[in-house]
């Protein structure tokens, strides 16, 4: 599938241009990587409905609260404290 994109400001163009280049890419390659890396992510909206689906219980892992308790203990612990 073709994509045009008009009235792209210069400045745009121009660095996504030098970003290509620099991966030794052309724009068009450059840019069905950036695209496809981009959908690759769920957006927000996605991210939060999935979220949802998977209920306040959903994981059985120690909270990030936990994880930095945990690590500030093991620090201490590292140093003698």
């Amino acid at each position: 599938m073709d994509v045009l994109i008009r009235d792209l400001p210069a400045e745009v163009h121009a660095e996504l241009t030098r970003r290509a280049a620099a991966e030794d890419k052309s724009l068009r390659a450059y840019l069905r990587e950036v695209l496809t890396d981009h959908v690759a992510v769920p957006s927000m909206e996605q991210w939060l409905e999935h979220l949802h689906e998977l209920g306040p219980n959903h994981v059985a892992t120690p909270s990030g609260a936990e994880l930095v308790t945990a690590a500030r203990a093991e620090d201490d612990a590292m140093v003698g404290r």
